[in-house]
């Protein structure tokens, strides 16, 4: 059973991994985005200040806009005290971990360049504008964080860039039911990832997981839509009916064009809310609203 998500408060300084049941399914989602950090930005963890400070030299270094950090040997007692010192950390507002309590691992995604940011706030006030307009809610229907940490029953845990919930889950639910991801052209895997991370671990919770890919050279946006899927796969005996996947896909270039056999992002009302509505519309961002705003990002924003 999932365990509401928590902002991390206090907790021991020293190593003591604690017992895991034999239950406790390693997640191959976090597997195998720590396979794909190279060795160099691998560390033993000590403690929350030596690793905020391996952060602060990693994003010093100036060799990138978006990095990815895996820590060994961090439990979760351990998180809600690199939590307490972290938030003060000016670096607080563009860093997310992810972590993996069987393997006492931890993996930090920064985002240092301000681009991607301003990209992702400017996309996510759109998202919310649409569905504030949907009849019969308002802005007051739903709650919208960034940076919050959602967990599995301790197991692993998650910060989402931008999520949201139906107020009717209350103040601080399990789970969000969207989510939305970014990252730079070199990160699409981790972030298929993230998408698989929210839909696979929320056991049906998180509905609806969208992924924008900002490219600088020149600019471009790639967007994906992910949700749970049936299985098309009938020579199973043995797996999960639905599975994740993409839905739909955009690709807008630096003249605003958009590419996609979709009309809009479109989002399912059923996935934004937990009590249906069979007569409601879904929330959607038409294909020309997407080009006036990569068009407004690029000229005037990033």
């Amino acid at each position: 059973m999932s365990t509401p998500h928590e902002q991390t408060q206090g907790g021991p300084s020293h190593i003591t991994p604690d017992p895991l049941p034999a239950t406790w399914r390693i997640s191959p989602e976090f597997e195998m985005q720590a396979a794909l950090i190279p060795d160099g930005n691998r560390f033993e963890y000590q403690s929350p200040a030596k690793l905020i400070s391996t952060i602060k030299t990693t994003v010093d270094s100036g060799s990138a806009e978006e990095y990815f950090l895996y820590f060994h040997g961090i439990n979760h007692g351990q998180l809600a005290e690199l939590e307490r010192e972290y938030r003060w950390c000016e670096l607080r507002c563009t860093a997310r971990f992810t972590t993996e309590n069987s393997l006492s691992g931890l993996i930090c995604k920064i985002l240092s360049g301000g681009s991607l940011n301003n990209l992702g706030i400017n996309f996510w006030r759109h998202i919310l504008f649409k569905i504030w307009k949907t009849p019969g809610h308002t802005c007051d229907s739903i709650d919208s964080f960034y940076g919050t940490r959602f967990n599995v029953s301790d197991v692993r845990s998650k910060e989402g860039y931008q999520v949201i919930w139906p107020v009717t889950r209350g103040a601080r639910p399990a789970w969000p039911s969207v989510v939305l991801e970014v990252g730079y052209s070199e990160a699409l895997d981790f972030l298929h990832l993230d998408a698989k991370w929210w839909l696979i671990n929320s056991t049906g919770n998180t509905r609806f997981v969208t992924i924008v890919q900002l490219m600088t050279s020149p600019f471009a946006i790639h967007i994906e839509c992910w949700a749970m899927v049936t299985s098309d796969d009938r020579q199973k005996i043995k797996g999960p009916p639905q599975t994740p996947a993409c839905v739909q896909v955009f690709d807008i270039d630096a003249e605003g064009t958009v590419a996609s056999e979709f009309p809009g992002i479109r989002i399912p009302y059923s996935c934004i809310f937990d009590e249906p509505n069979e007569n409601a519309p879904d929330a959607l961002l038409t294909n020309a609203q997407l080009s006036s705003f990569a068009l407004s990002m690029f000229n005037h924003v990033l």
